[in-house]
C-alpha cells in the first residue's frame, strides 16, 4: 500500500511523498514511479496500473530466464522446461500483489544477462547497460546492493584480463551504476527531513529466523506431501544408477565448469552473499526483514539456473531415466505446492482481497451509506482498495493533542472512526479498549468485524 500511495502523490505532482506530504525514503522509488507513470499514461489509476504492470513484469521475468538460457546453448526442450518451472514456482506468486519484488527480479535477470554478453562478446556497451540496470535494481530495492557488490567483485578478482584492464571495466560499471542512483540521493538531499532510512543497532538475528530462511529454500521444492514421497524415490533412484553416473560425470563436469564457469561463478556468489547481506541487516539495521518466499525470491531463479546445466548434463550424458526422472519431480513437486495456493487465492483471496476483508460488514456499511467526512481508521488500505476513499491513520495513545483534536472532530460531526478488529498489525494506534475510554458507548456502531464512532443522528 505505500507503493500506491506514493504512485497516487507522484501523479498528483506531490513527489516521492506520503499522504502526509514527507519525503518516503524508506523503499527506493522506481516501483512507485513506474506505477504512477503507466496510470498516467492509460489514464487507468494506480490500481489498475499495478495490475498492468505486474503482469507484464511476469512475462518479462519467464522471458528474460529463457534468453538467458538460450545464451547459454541450453537444450531447447530444456529451456522451455525451465520455464514451465518459473510459471508454477513459488516465486511466480510475488506478481499477484502490489509488490517491488517483480521489477526487482526483472531488471537483476536482465543486468544479469548483459554481464554474461559482455563476458562472452567482450563489447563494452554490455557492460554499460548491466551495469545500468544495476542502478534501476538499486532504486527497486536497496538489497540489490548485495548482488552489485557480487558484479563488482567479480570484476576485479574473477576476471582472467590483467590488472590494468579489471580496474578499468569495474570504475567503467561503478561510474555508470552511480550516475543512475545519484538523482535519487540528490533529491532526498532537497528535503530538509532527510535521514538515514534505517538506524543502526545490534539485534542479532535469532536462530529461530536463520529456520526460517532453510525452511523457505525446502518450501520450493519440497512443499507438499507429494514432493517428499517423491524426493525419497528420487534419492533411490540417484543411488542405484550411482555407479553408471560416475563413470561419465567427472570428465563432463569438468568440461561443463570451464564452459559455464562465469555463470557458475556469479551464481553461486549471488546464492552465498545475498543471505549473508540479509543477516547482516536483520542484526545491525532491520530487525523485522522476514526470511520468507517474497524476500529470499532473487536467490529462486539462479538456484533453478544451476538445476538447469545439471540437467543439460545428464542430457549430454544420455542418463534419460535419470533425467526424465529429475524433470518429472521438480514439475510435480513445485505445481503442487503452488497450485493449491492460487486454488485458494481464487476462491477465498489473499492479502486484502481476503473474504474478511470483501464481506466486511464495516466495509458494506460504508458504502451504503457513502460518507462524505473525515475518516480515521486503524486500517488505511482497506478504505483505499475496497471504498476507494482516502482513510487518515487513528493516532497514536501518547499522542494527546491529536486524540484531542479527533475527539473534537467526530462529536462536532466533522469526523467518524472506523476500527477493524482484523488489524493486528498496528498496535502503535490506539486500541479499541483506549477508544471506549475516550468516546459514550452510544456513538459506537458495532459489527462482527468491528465498530464505527460518530455523531450519530437518526439512522
Amino acid at each position: 500500500m505505500a507503493y500506491l500511495e506514493v504512485a497516487k502523490n507522484i501523479e498528483a505532482g506531490n513527489g516521492v511523498t506520503n499522504a502526509n506530504k514527507e519525503i518516503v525514503y524508506h523503499w527506493p522509488p522506481l516501483f512507485s514511479l513506474l506505477l504512477a507513470l503507466i496510470s498516467k499514461i492509460t489514464i487507468s489509476g494506480v490500481f489498475d496500473a499495478g495490475i498492468i504492470l505486474q503482469v507484464s513484469l511476469f512475462y518479462c521475468f519467464v522471458l528474460v530466464v529463457l534468453m538467458l538460457l538460450r545464451e547459454l546453448k541450453i537444450n531447447f526442450k530444456l529451456i522451455i522446461f525451465s520455464g514451465v518451472l518459473l510459471i508454477v514456482s513459488q516465486v511466480s506468486i510475488n506478481f499477484i500483489y502490489y509488490l517491488s519484488e517483480g521489477l526487482f527480479l526483472v531488471l537483476l535477470l536482465l543486468s544479469f544477462y548483459l554481464f554474461l554478453k559482455w563476458l562472452n562478446t567482450e563489447k563494452l556497451e554490455y557492460l554499460f547497460f548491466s551495469a545500468f540496470f544495476c542502478g534501476l535494481v538499486f532504486l527497486t530495492r536497496y538489497a540489490g546492493i548485495a548482488f552489485i557488490g557480487c558484479f563488482m567483485f567479480f570484476l576485479l578478482f574473477l576476471q582472467r584480463d590483467k590488472p590494468a584492464l579489471r580496474i578499468k571495466n569495474f570504475l567503467l560499471f561503478l561510474s555508470v551504476f552511480a550516475i543512475v542512483i545519484a538523482p535519487w540521493f540528490f533529491y532526498q538531499s532537497t528535503f530538509e527531513e532527510n535521514s538515514v532510512a534505517r538506524k543502526f543497532a545490534v539485534h542479532i538475528i535469532p536462530f529461530s529466523k536463520l529456520l526460517d530462511l532453510l525452511i523457505t529454500f525446502a518450501y520450493w521444492f519440497l512443499g507438499s506431501t507429494l514432493a517428499m514421497v517423491l524426493f525419497a524415490g528420487l534419492v533411490l533412484l540417484y543411488v542405484f544408477h550411482f555407479q553408471k553416473l560416475r563413470a561419465g560425470l567427472k570428465p563432463l563436469l569438468r568440461k561443463s565448469f570451464e564452459k559455464y564457469k562465469n555463470v557458475l561463478l556469479l551464481s553461486l556468489l549471488f546464492i552465498t552473499i545475498y543471505p549473508l547481506f540479509l543477516i547482516v541487516s536483520i542484526s545491525f539495521y532491520d530487525a523485522y526483514t522476514p526470511l520468507d518466499n517474497r524476500i529470499l525470491s532473487p536467490l529462486f531463479p539462479f538456484i533453478l539456473l544451476l538445476i538447469t546445466l545439471f540437467l543439460q548434463i545428464l542430457k549430454e550424458q544420455r542418463q534419460k531415466l535419470v533425467l526424465y526422472s529429475s524433470m518429472l519431480f521438480l514439475f510435480l513437486s513445485f505445481s503442487s505446492s503452488v497450485f493449491p495456493f492460487y486454488k485458494n487465492h481464487y476462491e477465498n483471496g489473499s492479502g486484502y482481497t481476503k473474504v474478511k476483508w470483501t464481506q466486511s460488514e464495516v466495509v458494506k456499511y460504508l458504502k451504503d451509506k457513502n460518507f462524505d467526512i473525515i475518516t480515521y481508521s486503524n486500517g488505511i488500505e482497506i478504505g483505499e482498495l475496497h471504498i476507494q476513499k482516502g482513510f487518515r491513520l487513528l493516532p497514536r495513545l501518547s499522542e494527546n493533542s491529536k486524540l484531542e483534536i479527533l475527539k473534537e472532530e467526530v462529536y462536532s460531526g466533522e469526523a467518524q472512526i472506523i476500527f477493524f478488529k482484523e488489524v493486528n498489525w498496528r498496535n502503535y494506534v490506539v486500541s479499541e479498549q483506549n477508544l471506549m475510554e475516550i468516546f459514550e458507548a452510544e456513538d459506537f456502531l458495532r459489527f462482527e468485524d468491528g465498530f464505527v464512532i460518530r455523531k450519530f443522528t437518526s439512522e
